[in-house]
């Protein structure tokens, strides 16, 4: 067994990574109160570390994206 196949196989169970859709990255940008980790965290729950990976378009963990779209979903409401 190589030791790629093994990487492999121990993540099989798991839930790969996901990306956000573009047009969630916008609303989540018009919705920001601040770029920093203490704003992010209180707006969504994320650090600035997330913040960056989610504007390069990089994939996060599931558990992360349903999280966000559900925050960001509340927000939207709260504010109308």
């Amino acid at each position: 067994m190589t030791r790629g196949s093994a990487v492999e196989n121990k993540q099989a169970p798991h839930r790969r990574a996901v990306h956000l859709d573009d047009h969630i990255i916008v609303q989540m940008q018009a919705l920001a109160t601040g770029r920093t980790d203490e704003a992010l965290n209180a707006r969504f729950g994320i650090s600035y570390n997330t913040w960056r990976k989610l504007l390069a378009g990089e994939a996060v963990r599931p558990s992360l994206a349903d999280r966000l779209k559900l925050r960001i979903e509340a927000l939207q409401t709260s504010d109308t």
